[in-house]
């Protein structure tokens, strides 16, 4: 949900016009054609020859110029918005499957693409012009044109020059390219140098501009010419030396000065192997790091890669590290992530290729229950089919990788899967494969004995839980991208450090942005419906090391926590403008039910929460003494608990009590006060223990029934009556026109569950009434 604020507003307006004058920097010749296929589902390349500045937006369009500044109508446009990050000249981006925009691999290498119209390269006679403007339809500068076989008209009226096109500002031989002007070819790539160049004007006029320099497809099948090469263009060449030190951000360690994004790097095999130390964020352009020859980037420092990632030797990364490449990589690297414990972790692998029998041997997993080749041992997938909770981990065994029972397995970690790992002692954990160049799709089950699934993150790199709260809601993080597949919007994160080392799920939703998930971590997610959870390779970037961390949000929040003396659990709830009392997906979470859940504690929604467990909870930052919130609790009787509050932004003047309806007692919660009981009975659910936030203090005589009370529709048949403790209590329901359609009497328990007749949809009247006062409340029933 989007906050809105007076002065948000303004921001938001300067940004938007920020964004704006940022979408039309570019100007002709700031990109250039470079490969077209007009065959099956039509793709094209393009090469930034200068900058282009992020949150930039250019549309590509097979319509024609109109002679005036503007375009014709009747063919399509594709909008490209290039990302967060500005694009470095040299950069090669790649659009595939441009004909149809449900296309499931309709897209672009770097950025978002969208579709209005029909785009399509035919295979024959085409052009297709670049541009800036207001809109789709509104060009404000022409930047770039493709002139496909000799027919000029398909790009609109040229002037008497015949290499102008008209009132476009776009010229041949400097932002328009010709391929094949004498045939009508199904596709052509650029075929010449990308690294003999000093300048990215001169790759334009040199090379790119003559035609001998393309291999075209005439009359043939221009598929042939995919992948189309995404090696950046260079203007800079400089290998390593490693004459002064092993930092790679040291001049005298390269033949000609450090790299940068326009540089074709080149590792040799020397004495001395280049170390990404320091805080450092490595650029290149191309890389290429030679046979015998090691690179390592170490914890919290970073590379990107504009074009080829080469690896004939070896790239190592040490936990936390990240590596972005942004065009294509070959050979394997290896990341390094610590498991600081001998605890349980979620983790993934973050390459393809790693196989389990390797993982086995090389990281010594913990043994577990069996014996012989059928001993369990500590890797795990998590297979929610199992009506069991026990049954759900499906760990490999002693026989399936010892070597003694042969092996038999050949199983990998898959990418985008998460794992349960538990090692014998306390060390890094290694994997080594190849990087995945694609977005990684995992399907998601519902099964039969849950909804959840175990995923992961794939990259070496960074991605984004939720939103970013960047100012720019590209809904490009993992909950917002897949939030049709999910019964809500949630990740659980494993937290092995959590309740003395016996570990705890936490819940993550939109109420705490800006959250990324680092390489190497697994998480939990709960399926709607079988479906395909996508993490695509346009969500990655670098951050700082969060695996298994939490961030501070700055919205006002209460942290409930409370313990038994060994084990602590903890529920959250965040206030903010737009969230409402009932669920809001996305902003409510229950907490994880993959588990029996024997001890916890956790809130139900002010209103209509329809008996989730939420772990949790956001509320409208305004009237908070109006809400009375349910805290449920799960604890077998005999048992100490203890419940705390700790708050974070939160309203001086407002106090929080702990409501005991057993004990009829409020408790202030605080920085020197706490609740703390022996349970007579098992507690399971809600209905003993509501929270209060009032800048009043509270006493027995605030017990009111009007204060604690919630009553929703839980089905068509069913309703519930929550924080009636004891008690004979009267229940009356009317429909709108003030009939009488029910009345009854209950003994309060907590929570009641009362059976409904059978009620058209519509709005009805719920009225209870007992010695401690007399309700009502709306109800819907749907």
């Amino acid at each position: 949900m989007k906050k809105n604020y007076p002065f948000k507003v303004y921001l938001c307006l300067i940004f938007i016009v920020s964004l704006f004058l940022k979408s039309h920097a570019q100007s002709a010749g700031d990109i250039a054609f470079i490969a077209f296929n007009a065959d099956g589902d039509d793709d094209f390349a393009i090469v930034a020859l200068t900058e282009l500045a992020a949150n930039s937006t250019i549309y590509i369009t097979d319509n024609e110029s109109d002679g005036a500044g503007g375009i014709t109508s009747g063919e399509g446009t594709l909008t490209w918005f290039t990302g967060t990050t500005s694009i470095k000249a040299g950069t090669v981006v790649v659009f595939t499957d441009v004909d149809n925009g449900t296309n499931p691999n309709f897209g672009v290498s770097i950025g978002l693409l969208s579709e209005t119209g029909g785009f399509r390269i035919p295979a024959s006679k085409e052009g297709i012009l670049a541009f800036v403007g207001t809109d789709d339809s509104s060009p404000t500068s022409f930047i770039a044109a493709i002139q496909i076989g000799n027919d000029p008209s398909n790009l609109g009226p040229f002037d008497g020059d015949e290499i102008t096109l008209t009132n476009t500002g776009l010229v041949i031989g400097t932002s328009i390219i010709v391929v094949d002007s004498s045939a009508s070819p199904d596709g052509a790539v650029y075929n010449a140098s990308r690294a003999s160049q000093t300048s990215y004007n001169n790759y334009y006029t040199l090379l790119i501009d003559d035609d001998s320099n393309w291999t075209n497809v005439v009359n043939g099948d221009g598929e042939t010419l995919i992948p189309f090469s995404s090696e950046a263009f260079t203007v800079h060449t400089t290998i390593w030396t490693g004459t002064t030190s092993n930092v790679w951000n040291i001049s005298g360690n390269w033949s000609n000065g450090i790299p940068t994004s326009s540089s074709l790097a080149t590792v040799p095999d020397e004495t001395t192997s280049p170390i990404i130390n320091s805080g450092t964020e490595a650029v290149v352009g191309n890389i290429t790091i030679d046979t015998g020859e090691n690179l390592t980037i170490n914890s919290d420092n970073s590379m990107s890669v504009s074009g080829l990632l080469t690896i004939n030797g070896s790239l190592e990364m040490n936990s936390g590290s990240s590596l972005l490449v942004l065009g294509t990589s070959t050979g394997n690297i290896t990341y390094n992530r610590t498991l600081g414990t001998t605890n349980w972790y979620m983790v993934s692998s973050p390459v393809t290729g790693q196989g389990i029998v390797d993982f086995y041997t090389n990281e010594s997993p913990a043994l577990g229950d069996g014996v012989g080749d059928a001993q369990n041992i500590g890797i795990a997938p998590y297979d929610n089919s199992q009506a069991l909770v026990t049954d759900r981990w499906n760990y490999y065994t002693q026989g399936q990788v010892d070597g003694e029972g042969g092996d038999d397995t050949t199983d990998t970690f898959i990418s985008g899967t998460g794992y349960a790992v538990r090692l014998q002692a306390s060390e890094n954990i290694s994997f080594t494969g190849t990087i995945p160049n694609n977005p990684v799709s995992t399907t998601l089950s519902v099964g039969s004995g849950d909804a959840f699934n175990l995923i992961g993150n794939p990259y070496p790199s960074f991605i984004p839980a939720n939103d970013l709260a960047d100012g720019l809601d590209n809904n490009e993080d993992l909950l917002s991208v897949n939030t049709a597949y999910l019964s809500e919007e949630t990740i659980w994160f494993w937290d092995q450090s959590a309740n003395a080392g016996t570990g705890g799920y936490q819940e993550m939703n939109q109420a705490n942005s800006g959250r990324y998930i680092a390489p190497g971590q697994g998480f939990f997610v709960s399926a709607n419906t079988t479906a395909t959870f996508t993490i695509t390779n346009n969500m990655q970037s670098h951050q700082s090391d969060l695996f298994q961390r939490n961030t501070t949000s700055t919205v006002p929040s209460i942290h409930l926590i409370m313990t038994d003396g060994t084990a602590t659990k903890d529920a959250d709830i965040f206030y903010i403008d737009e969230t409402t009392t009932g669920w809001d997906n996305g902003y409510d979470s229950s907490i994880f039910g993959g588990i029996a859940n024997e001890f916890a504690i956790y809130t139900w929604a002010v209103a209509d929460g329809n008996g989730r467990n939420l772990g949790i909870q956001s509320l409208p930052d305004s009237n908070y003494e109006n809400m009375i919130i349910p805290v449920g609790v799960n604890a077998v009787s005999g048992t100490t608990i203890t419940i705390d509050a700790a708050t974070n932004n939160f309203p001086e003047a407002i106090n929080i009590y702990l409501e005991d309806k057993q004990d009829n007692s409020f408790t202030l919660l605080g920085v020197d006060a706490n609740f703390s009981t022996v349970l007579e009975n098992n507690l399971s659910g809600i209905g003993r223990f509501y929270l209060h936030t009032t800048s009043n203090t509270l006493s027995t005589n605030d017990l009111e029934i009007s204060n604690n009370v919630s009553i929703y529709a839980s089905s068509r048949k069913n309703l519930h009556i929550v924080g009636v403790q004891k008690g004979t209590t009267k229940l009356q329901l009317y429909n709108i026109l003030g009939k009488e359609i029910l009345k009854t009497s209950f003994e309060g328990n907590s929570l009641n569950t009362i059976e409904l007749p059978n009620l058209s949809n519509g709005l009805y009247i719920a009225k209870i009434s007992s010695l401690a006062g007399t309700i009502s409340r709306k109800i819907i029933i749907q």
